[in-house]
């Protein structure tokens, strides 16, 4: 007999039937225990339980008794919860901590600020709160060629789903105990934690988190390849336009000083071609243009490389020629600037052609990270032409303590990217 049907049979008192020889009164209507003896006879879930609740309303049996069947079932129900909060509470203190660590490695202690113990599988486990609103964002962010698949939230130390009930446990926390406000998980919650429903409210902002997922955390190769496709797109458009504003990046260009000046650009390119509505992604490819043509006005020659020519003063006071070095043009254009001189009017009227036709300092202000893996970046760039002067080292030693550095010897412009 289950824990329900032993607290049913005690409220109700169901071994005390009109029926049986040793029968006493005892003020309980015969109607509700027929009633309630009829679901203490096989296992019930708690779907079940409320079918049964809904069922018995409209039964016949008590059609003018329905509030004092309401009060037995409350009754039940009450008593229910709590040997059911009693078993939780017995458990929970008999448990062992069995991870008291960040995901850093750094022990932490279930009592300090922004540290929640989550009880799973009869064990507890230490989760700094931001560790755990990462986990919740990547597997609701999950995605396959930039298509939404969210997953299930997992327990990292046993990769086992966490309970729904541990995933109210973590929104209450995050919502009244911490001042973090993570955007996803506050929408999980508003979809009862149903990843379907989730997904299918949400699968436009859910495609803004994924693009920019790919742009700050992918690996160096892939973001290599996408900005070598960005800067093809771009000149090509440049050479169909009639304009002369190539953009050339030499092969032995610093990946991650690629990877951090053009990453801004990069999201704007990645919104205008997997954006989830079109009217962004054709406004995005407007203002990447923009931005692309004005990065190139500032300093055409970005991307090239460059020889300096270093020369060293001999016993006759002569100039010898005794080595060189190689340099690359990584002047460039701010992306955007930190102020924007609308901030105090902005808010009084509204223009809709604003991103189509906003100036380089108002437009997209993105955060850039400092630090990335400098991977190899093999771009398609020519090789320089039989034209290009490259001055080779002299016999002479090279002479650190007295050197002199000549005027910049540049390579011409290479007009295309293959």
């Amino acid at each position: 007999m289950t824990t329900l049907s032993l607290i049913i049979n005690r409220v109700l008192n169901l071994n005390n039937n009109i029926f049986f020889k040793n029968y006493k009164s005892d003020n309980i209507d015969l109607s509700f225990k027929l009633l309630f003896n009829s679901i203490i006879k096989k296992p019930i879930t708690t779907k079940d339980k409320f079918i049964f609740f809904k069922e018995t309303l409209e039964h016949f049996l008590i059609k003018d008794k329905k509030e004092e069947f309401i009060d037995y079932f409350c009754k039940v129900q009450k008593t229910y919860n709590t040997f059911n909060r009693f078993a939780y509470n017995y458990k929970y203190k008999k448990a062992q901590i069995v991870v008291n660590t960040d995901m850093g490695l750094n022990e932490i202690n279930e009592n300090d600020k922004n540290v929640i113990c989550i009880f799973h599988n009869n064990s507890k486990y230490l989760f700094l709160i931001n560790d755990l609103i990462k986990i919740i964002n990547s597997s609701l962010t999950n995605s396959y060629m930039f298509f939404s698949e969210p997953k299930c939230i997992k327990n990292p130390y046993d990769n086992l789903p966490f309970n729904k009930s541990n995933l109210y446990n973590i929104y209450f926390f995050i919502k009244f105990k911490t001042s973090c406000r993570p955007e996803l998980v506050f929408k999980f919650f508003q979809s009862n934690f149903k990843l379907n429903l989730f997904k299918f409210k949400n699968d436009p902002i859910l495609r803004d988190y994924i693009i920019e997922n790919f742009v700050y955390k992918s690996p160096s190769d892939t973001l290599l390849t996408e900005i070598k496709n960005m800067i093809k797109n771009f000149n090509r458009d440049c050479l169909f336009s009639r304009k002369e504003n190539i953009i050339v990046i030499d092969k032995e260009f610093p990946n991650d000083i690629l990877i951090k000046i053009m990453r801004p650009y990069l999201l704007l390119y990645c919104i205008s071609q997997y954006g989830y509505l079109e009217d962004i992604r054709n406004t995005s490819h407007i203002i990447l243009k923009k931005k692309l043509l004005a990065f190139n006005n500032f300093n055409p020659q970005f991307g090239r490389k460059k020889y300096k020519i270093l020369t060293r003063i001999d016993a006759n006071f002569k100039k010898k020629i005794c080595g060189k070095i190689i340099e690359f043009d990584d002047k460039h254009i701010a992306f955007a600037t930190k102020y924007n001189d609308e901030f105090l009017t902005d808010h009084l009227t509204y223009d809709e052609n604003y991103y189509v036709n906003a100036n380089n300092s108002n437009t997209f202000i993105y955060i850039v990270d400092e630090e990335e893996d400098g991977d190899e970046y093999n771009d398609t760039i020519p090789e320089p032409n039989e034209n290009t002067v490259i001055r080779s080292d002299t016999e002479d030693e090279l002479d650190h303590d007295n050197t002199n550095v000549q005027e910049d010897v540049e390579e011409p412009d290479v007009d295309s990217i293959s």
